[in-house]
Protein backbone atom coordinates (compact mmCIF):
# COMPACT_ATOMS: atom_id res chain seq x y z
CA UNK A 1 0.00 0.00 0.00
CA UNK A 2 1.38 3.55 -0.93
CA UNK A 3 2.24 5.60 2.01
CA UNK A 4 0.81 8.87 2.31
CA UNK A 5 -1.80 11.05 4.02
CA UNK A 6 -4.91 9.22 4.28
CA UNK A 7 -7.76 10.32 2.09
CA UNK A 8 -11.32 9.97 1.62
CA UNK A 9 -13.78 11.24 -0.73
CA UNK A 10 -17.11 12.44 -0.39
CA UNK A 11 -19.29 12.21 -3.01
CA UNK A 12 -18.29 10.27 -6.23
CA UNK A 13 -19.47 11.96 -9.31
CA UNK A 14 -18.35 14.61 -11.91
CA UNK A 15 -15.99 16.51 -9.73
CA UNK A 16 -14.82 13.70 -7.86
CA UNK A 17 -13.83 11.75 -10.56
CA UNK A 18 -16.49 11.23 -13.36
CA UNK A 19 -14.57 14.47 -15.64
CA UNK A 20 -11.32 12.51 -16.02
CA UNK A 21 -12.84 8.83 -16.49
CA UNK A 22 -13.06 9.24 -20.25
CA UNK A 23 -9.21 9.97 -20.17
CA UNK A 24 -7.32 8.44 -17.42
CA UNK A 25 -3.87 8.01 -18.46
CA UNK A 26 -4.17 11.65 -20.42
CA UNK A 27 -1.99 14.78 -19.16
CA UNK A 28 -5.12 16.75 -18.01
CA UNK A 29 -6.29 16.19 -13.94
CA UNK A 30 -9.50 17.92 -13.19
CA UNK A 31 -10.91 15.73 -10.37
CA UNK A 32 -10.26 15.16 -6.88
CA UNK A 33 -9.50 11.25 -7.59
CA UNK A 34 -6.78 11.63 -10.37
CA UNK A 35 -5.13 14.07 -8.47
CA UNK A 36 -5.20 12.44 -5.52
CA UNK A 37 -3.81 9.08 -7.51
CA UNK A 38 -0.72 11.03 -9.43
CA UNK A 39 0.23 12.59 -6.35
CA UNK A 40 2.13 10.42 -4.16
CA UNK A 41 1.96 12.19 -0.99
CA UNK A 42 -1.80 10.94 -0.57
CA UNK A 43 -3.15 7.67 -0.83
CA UNK A 44 -7.09 7.10 -1.68
CA UNK A 45 -7.99 5.26 1.08
CA UNK A 46 -12.25 5.29 0.93
CA UNK A 47 -15.21 6.92 -0.77
CA UNK A 48 -18.77 7.23 -0.38
CA UNK A 49 -21.54 8.22 -2.74
CA UNK A 50 -25.17 7.83 -1.48
CA UNK A 51 -25.55 5.66 -5.11
CA UNK A 52 -23.55 2.68 -3.65
CA UNK A 53 -23.18 1.00 -6.93
CA UNK A 54 -21.73 3.78 -8.61
CA UNK A 55 -19.35 4.34 -5.52
CA UNK A 56 -18.23 0.92 -6.42
CA UNK A 57 -17.71 1.53 -9.88
CA UNK A 58 -15.69 4.67 -8.93
CA UNK A 59 -13.26 2.86 -6.38
CA UNK A 60 -12.69 0.37 -9.21
CA UNK A 61 -11.59 2.49 -11.26
CA UNK A 62 -9.89 4.41 -9.43
CA UNK A 63 -8.21 2.29 -7.10
CA UNK A 64 -9.84 3.40 -3.98
CA UNK A 65 -9.10 0.90 -0.51
CA UNK A 66 -12.47 0.91 0.54
CA UNK A 67 -16.19 1.68 -0.38
CA UNK A 68 -18.19 2.80 2.39
CA UNK A 69 -22.10 2.70 3.28
CA UNK A 70 -22.42 6.25 5.01
CA UNK A 71 -20.42 8.71 6.23
CA UNK A 72 -20.93 7.08 9.60
CA UNK A 73 -19.35 4.30 9.16
CA UNK A 74 -16.16 5.58 7.31
CA UNK A 75 -15.60 7.79 10.11
CA UNK A 76 -16.08 5.20 12.59
CA UNK A 77 -13.88 2.85 11.01
CA UNK A 78 -10.58 5.00 10.29
CA UNK A 79 -9.53 8.60 11.27
CA UNK A 80 -8.49 9.80 7.65
CA UNK A 81 -5.93 13.12 6.98
CA UNK A 82 -7.57 14.68 4.16
CA UNK A 83 -11.41 14.42 3.12
CA UNK A 84 -12.65 16.01 0.24
CA UNK A 85 -16.46 17.20 -0.24
CA UNK A 86 -17.60 16.67 -3.85
CA UNK A 87 -21.06 16.49 -2.95
CA UNK A 88 -23.69 19.12 -4.30
CA UNK A 89 -23.64 22.39 -2.47
CA UNK A 90 -27.17 21.60 -0.47
CA UNK A 91 -25.06 18.96 1.62
CA UNK A 92 -21.82 20.84 2.06
CA UNK A 93 -23.00 22.37 5.66
CA UNK A 94 -24.13 18.77 7.19
CA UNK A 95 -21.27 16.99 5.75
CA UNK A 96 -18.99 19.25 7.07
CA UNK A 97 -20.57 20.25 10.66
CA UNK A 98 -19.93 16.74 10.84
CA UNK A 99 -16.38 16.03 10.00
CA UNK A 100 -15.56 18.94 12.42
CA UNK A 101 -16.32 16.82 15.10
CA UNK A 102 -13.82 14.01 13.97
CA UNK A 103 -10.63 16.53 13.45
CA UNK A 104 -9.55 15.55 10.29
CA UNK A 105 -6.10 17.53 9.37
CA UNK A 106 -7.59 19.40 6.41
CA UNK A 107 -10.94 19.34 4.64
CA UNK A 108 -10.79 20.35 1.13
CA UNK A 109 -14.27 21.15 -0.11
CA UNK A 110 -15.52 21.87 -3.49
CA UNK A 111 -17.02 25.29 -4.15
CA UNK A 112 -19.55 27.64 -3.03
CA UNK A 113 -18.69 26.75 0.74
CA UNK A 114 -22.22 26.37 1.20
CA UNK A 115 -25.62 27.03 -0.31
CA UNK A 116 -26.10 30.08 2.17
CA UNK A 117 -23.86 33.15 3.35
CA UNK A 118 -24.96 32.96 7.23
CA UNK A 119 -24.00 29.22 6.89
CA UNK A 120 -20.52 29.75 5.30
CA UNK A 121 -19.66 32.07 7.81
CA UNK A 122 -20.16 29.72 10.47
CA UNK A 123 -18.06 27.36 8.55
CA UNK A 124 -15.30 29.47 7.70
CA UNK A 125 -14.82 30.25 11.70
CA UNK A 126 -15.50 26.61 12.51
CA UNK A 127 -12.60 25.40 10.16
CA UNK A 128 -9.92 28.26 10.69
CA UNK A 129 -6.52 26.84 9.45
CA UNK A 130 -8.14 23.15 8.21
CA UNK A 131 -10.31 24.31 5.25
CA UNK A 132 -9.30 24.46 1.81
CA UNK A 133 -12.10 25.53 -0.96
CA UNK A 134 -11.58 24.82 -4.73
CA UNK A 135 -11.20 28.12 -6.19
CA UNK A 136 -8.66 26.52 -8.82
CA UNK A 137 -7.86 29.25 -10.33
CA UNK A 138 -6.33 30.21 -6.76
CA UNK A 139 -3.79 27.22 -6.87
CA UNK A 140 -2.81 28.42 -10.65
CA UNK A 141 1.06 29.84 -10.86
CA UNK A 142 0.43 31.65 -13.90
CA UNK A 143 -2.96 33.56 -12.72
CA UNK A 144 -0.51 33.76 -9.11
CA UNK A 145 2.14 35.57 -10.41
CA UNK A 146 -0.44 38.11 -12.60
CA UNK A 147 -1.86 38.66 -8.94
CA UNK A 148 1.47 39.60 -7.61
CA UNK A 149 2.62 41.59 -10.67
CA UNK A 150 -0.55 43.53 -10.02
CA UNK A 151 -0.24 44.15 -6.16
CA UNK A 152 3.19 44.98 -7.26
CA UNK A 153 2.22 48.53 -8.93
CA UNK A 154 3.47 46.91 -12.46
CA UNK A 155 0.59 47.74 -14.50
CA UNK A 156 -0.40 51.03 -12.75
CA UNK A 157 -3.79 51.75 -11.09
CA UNK A 158 -6.92 49.79 -11.54
CA UNK A 159 -9.58 51.65 -13.51
CA UNK A 160 -12.08 49.40 -14.56
CA UNK A 161 -12.96 45.59 -15.28
CA UNK A 162 -15.58 43.53 -17.28
CA UNK A 163 -16.56 40.10 -16.37
CA UNK A 164 -19.05 37.88 -18.13
CA UNK A 165 -20.45 34.38 -16.69
CA UNK A 166 -23.41 32.28 -16.45
CA UNK A 167 -24.80 28.96 -14.72
CA UNK A 168 -25.21 30.65 -11.38
CA UNK A 169 -24.53 33.17 -9.26
CA UNK A 170 -23.45 31.02 -6.58
CA UNK A 171 -21.79 28.74 -8.39
CA UNK A 172 -20.19 30.44 -11.46
CA UNK A 173 -20.51 33.95 -10.01
CA UNK A 174 -18.54 32.88 -7.11
CA UNK A 175 -15.51 31.60 -9.46
CA UNK A 176 -15.89 35.34 -10.85
CA UNK A 177 -15.79 37.20 -7.72
CA UNK A 178 -13.17 35.57 -6.19
CA UNK A 179 -10.67 35.61 -9.32
CA UNK A 180 -11.46 39.78 -9.48
CA UNK A 181 -10.52 39.87 -5.39
CA UNK A 182 -7.23 38.23 -5.63
CA UNK A 183 -6.53 40.61 -9.19
CA UNK A 184 -8.13 43.41 -7.50
CA UNK A 185 -8.64 43.62 -3.87
CA UNK A 186 -12.02 43.91 -2.28
CA UNK A 187 -15.24 45.22 -3.69
CA UNK A 188 -18.07 46.31 -2.85
CA UNK A 189 -21.87 45.67 -4.64
CA UNK A 190 -23.80 48.87 -5.78
CA UNK A 191 -26.50 47.85 -7.64
CA UNK A 192 -27.76 44.57 -9.15
CA UNK A 193 -29.12 44.18 -12.16
CA UNK A 194 -30.89 41.37 -14.64
CA UNK A 195 -31.78 38.25 -13.26
CA UNK A 196 -31.30 34.85 -15.65
CA UNK A 197 -32.81 31.57 -14.48
CA UNK A 198 -30.67 29.93 -16.84
CA UNK A 199 -29.77 26.39 -14.66
CA UNK A 200 -29.61 25.56 -11.19
CA UNK A 201 -33.32 26.33 -9.98
CA UNK A 202 -32.21 27.96 -6.60
CA UNK A 203 -29.04 29.77 -8.12
CA UNK A 204 -30.10 32.17 -11.13
CA UNK A 205 -27.48 34.28 -13.11
CA UNK A 206 -27.64 37.41 -11.83
CA UNK A 207 -25.82 40.93 -13.72
CA UNK A 208 -24.02 43.60 -11.18
CA UNK A 209 -22.53 46.81 -10.57
CA UNK A 210 -19.36 46.61 -8.34
CA UNK A 211 -16.51 48.85 -7.01
CA UNK A 212 -13.18 48.10 -5.97
CA UNK A 213 -11.52 49.82 -2.61
CA UNK A 214 -10.25 52.76 -4.87
CA UNK A 215 -13.67 53.37 -6.59
CA UNK A 216 -12.76 51.53 -9.89
CA UNK A 217 -15.94 50.64 -11.30
CA UNK A 218 -16.82 46.38 -11.99
CA UNK A 219 -19.55 45.73 -14.48
CA UNK A 220 -20.04 41.89 -13.81
CA UNK A 221 -22.18 40.82 -16.96
CA UNK A 222 -24.96 37.36 -16.45
CA UNK A 223 -25.35 35.41 -19.60
CA UNK A 224 -27.49 32.33 -20.34
CA UNK A 225 -25.77 28.90 -20.61
CA UNK A 226 -28.33 27.71 -22.82
CA UNK A 227 -26.56 29.62 -25.33
CA UNK A 228 -22.92 28.65 -24.32
CA UNK A 229 -20.91 28.54 -21.17
CA UNK A 230 -18.74 32.01 -20.61
CA UNK A 231 -16.19 33.04 -18.10
CA UNK A 232 -14.10 35.58 -18.96
CA UNK A 233 -12.50 38.93 -17.75
CA UNK A 234 -11.24 42.02 -19.05
CA UNK A 235 -9.56 44.07 -16.74
CA UNK A 236 -7.88 48.10 -17.03
CA UNK A 237 -5.30 49.66 -15.43
CA UNK A 238 -3.15 52.83 -16.45
CA UNK A 239 -0.35 51.42 -18.51
CA UNK A 240 -2.19 48.27 -19.34
CA UNK A 241 -5.48 46.38 -20.36
CA UNK A 242 -5.20 42.40 -19.34
CA UNK A 243 -7.03 40.01 -20.54
CA UNK A 244 -8.37 36.63 -18.89
CA UNK A 245 -10.51 34.28 -21.89
CA UNK A 246 -11.14 30.80 -22.38
CA UNK A 247 -12.44 30.56 -18.89
CA UNK A 248 -9.66 32.32 -17.73
CA UNK A 249 -7.19 29.76 -18.62
CA UNK A 250 -5.38 32.40 -21.62
CA UNK A 251 -3.71 35.53 -20.21
CA UNK A 252 -3.33 37.98 -22.80
CA UNK A 253 -1.25 41.32 -21.69
CA UNK A 254 -1.41 44.44 -23.80
CA UNK A 255 1.04 47.28 -22.26
CA UNK A 256 1.14 50.54 -23.34
CA UNK A 257 3.78 51.18 -25.99
CA UNK A 258 5.48 47.54 -25.54
CA UNK A 259 2.92 45.51 -27.35
CA UNK A 260 1.40 42.28 -26.32
CA UNK A 261 2.28 38.97 -24.66
CA UNK A 262 -0.13 35.97 -24.15
CA UNK A 263 0.10 32.88 -22.00
CA UNK A 264 -1.61 29.62 -20.76
CA UNK A 265 -2.20 28.28 -17.92
CA UNK A 266 -2.27 25.31 -15.98
CA UNK A 267 -5.55 25.03 -15.21
CA UNK A 268 -6.00 21.29 -17.01
CA UNK A 269 -4.24 20.09 -14.31
CA UNK A 270 -5.48 22.65 -11.73
CA UNK A 271 -6.75 19.75 -9.45
CA UNK A 272 -3.00 18.56 -9.39
CA UNK A 273 -2.04 21.89 -8.54
CA UNK A 274 -4.08 21.99 -5.73
CA UNK A 275 -3.06 19.05 -3.82
CA UNK A 276 0.77 20.23 -4.44
CA UNK A 277 -0.20 23.14 -2.31
CA UNK A 278 -2.55 21.25 0.40
CA UNK A 279 0.64 18.59 0.51
CA UNK A 280 3.16 21.42 1.18
CA UNK A 281 1.04 22.97 3.69
CA UNK A 282 0.65 19.95 5.49
CA UNK A 283 3.97 19.00 5.53
CA UNK A 284 5.93 22.35 6.00
CA UNK A 285 3.33 24.93 7.16
CA UNK A 286 2.90 26.97 3.81
CA UNK A 287 0.10 28.93 3.44
CA UNK A 288 -3.15 27.27 2.03
CA UNK A 289 -3.70 29.78 -1.46
CA UNK A 290 -7.39 29.22 -1.43
CA UNK A 291 -9.24 29.05 2.04
CA UNK A 292 -12.60 29.42 4.31
CA UNK A 293 -12.04 33.28 4.25
CA UNK A 294 -11.62 34.00 0.34
CA UNK A 295 -14.71 31.51 -0.09
CA UNK A 296 -16.58 33.32 2.32
CA UNK A 297 -15.34 36.97 1.21
CA UNK A 298 -16.33 35.67 -2.86
CA UNK A 299 -20.12 34.06 -1.48
CA UNK A 300 -20.30 37.59 0.50
CA UNK A 301 -20.48 39.49 -2.73
CA UNK A 302 -22.57 37.63 -4.14
CA UNK A 303 -25.33 37.23 -1.14
CA UNK A 304 -25.38 41.19 -1.89
CA UNK A 305 -26.34 40.70 -5.02
CA UNK A 306 -28.81 38.40 -4.49
CA UNK A 307 -30.36 40.62 -1.78
CA UNK A 308 -30.23 43.62 -4.03
CA UNK A 309 -32.59 41.80 -6.38
CA UNK A 310 -34.62 40.64 -3.94
CA UNK A 311 -33.80 37.04 -3.51
CA UNK A 312 -32.89 35.77 -0.05
CA UNK A 313 -28.69 35.50 0.76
Amino acid sequence: MRQGFSTLIIGCGAIAGGYDEGDIAGPDVQTHAKAFQLHEGFDLSGCIDRDHARAEEFARIWQVGQVYESLDQALADRDFDVISVCTSTPGHEKILRKLHSTNPRLVFCEKPLTDRIASARDMAALYQGRLAVNYLRRFDPHIRRLARQISDGEYGDFLSAKACYNKGLYNNGSHMTDLIQMLTGPLKVTAAGVITRDFWPDDPTISAHLESRNGAPVELIGSDVRHGMVFDLDLVFECARISLTDFSNRITIRIKDRGEQSFTCDLDRGMLNALSNIHDHLITGAALFSTGENALSALGICADIRKMSGLEG
